[in-house]
């Protein structure tokens, strides 16, 4: 057996560049900057919403001495014309604040193919929702009660008012349904 010498160079000569090694390199650094920019964008942009954040919280103390400096002790009350704006502007944002895609998501699933709506009247306030409309025949009035009856968001469905339209060639009933509406928020 013979023992094959070994050569070791210890100045070493280069090696090839590998094409994958590089491509892989280049690739993950390309990667890094995406992120860190994208990192960067969304900072700005909590940095932007902060600063609108505290301008609109800024405004809204400014305008709030004036309505307490009115209402202060020694001083006149604020005059019944701006205590009506208030009022209304409360009011239609609490209608605002209040889910309307799911009343009317309900109404929509408990309709049937027979059934034709032409008034849905929502009232937040005393928690009931009017629905008129005309439906073929008895049984699609029927069903439509028991639907909505069902729907997650309003109970107590019932019958208030319902004619035949007898004027009309197709006859259809004419209805009015009432139910109780709880918004879920």
């Amino acid at each position: 057996m013979s023992v094959r010498p070994v050569r070791i160079d210890f100045a070493g000569t280069p090696r090839p560049v590998r094409l994958l090694g590089t491509v892989l390199a280049a690739v993950g650094v390309a990667a890094a900057l995406w992120a860190w920019a994208e990192v960067r964008d969304a900072q700005d942009e909590r940095d932007r919403q902060t600063e609108r954040l505290d301008d609109t919280r800024r405004l809204a103390r400014r305008a709030m001495p004036a309505i307490e400096r009115a209402t202060a002790p020694g001083r006149e009350a604020p005059d019944r014309e701006m205590v009506a704006e208030v009022r209304a502007a409360n009011e239609v944002l609490d209608r605002l604040a209040l889910p309307w895609d799911a009343l009317f998501a309900d109404v929509e699933r408990a309709l049937g193919p027979d059934v034709a709506l032409t008034l849905v009247q929502p009232d937040p306030k005393g928690r009931t929702v009017v629905i008129d409309g005309e439906a073929r025949h008895l049984n699609a009035l029927l069903t439509l009660l028991a639907r909505l009856d069902a729907a997650p968001a309003l109970a107590e469905a019932h019958l208030r008012q319902h004619e035949w339209r007898v004027t009309d060639p197709n006859r259809p009933l004419a209805f009015t349904v009432e139910a109780r509406w709880t918004p879920v928020r």
